[in-house]
């Protein structure tokens, strides 16, 4: 099963989404955390490390694992998503590549009610970080 791992950096009673382009196989033009495949050889930590890096431009410095899922995706395809809360970064977040269209900061409220998020099982999990 894939194993994805996620960072949700949080600043001021916020998190970072990235918006995924129109043209992604899986959750196209969703809201979802920066991040990526865990690859070969690399634990999930690491894997999120990485890719803050390549996606967005920022490499944490302070984060903590905030738990893990499994989501169901398209015919019955499974993966693992593994989301770590980053509280301290360096760089500012930026878009890099195509894989997103959109950076913004959502509250816990905004996650709610405006976020159409990907994987849906995200939303519980960020509106308690966004609190914290």
């Amino acid at each position: 099963m894939p194993e994805i791992a996620l960072g949700a950096l949080r600043e001021n009673g916020s998190i970072l989404l990235a918006r995924r382009s129109a043209g992604r196989k899986m959750h196209p033009d969703r809201w979802s955390l920066p991040g990526g495949h865990v690859e070969d050889g690399e634990d999930a930590e690491t894997a999120m490390r990485r890719e803050l890096i390549e996606e967005i431009g920022v490499t944490p410095t302070r984060w903590q694992f905030a738990g893990k899922f499994v989501s169901e995706g398209l015919a019955g395809a499974s993966a693992v998503f593994h989301v770590y809360s980053v509280d301290q970064w360096q760089g500012r977040p930026r878009l890099i590549d195509d894989e997103h269209t959109e950076l913004r900061w959502f509250t816990a409220a905004a996650i709610q009610f405006e976020a159409e998020l990907a994987p849906a099982q995200l939303g519980e999990m960020l509106a308690k970080l966004a609190i914290r």
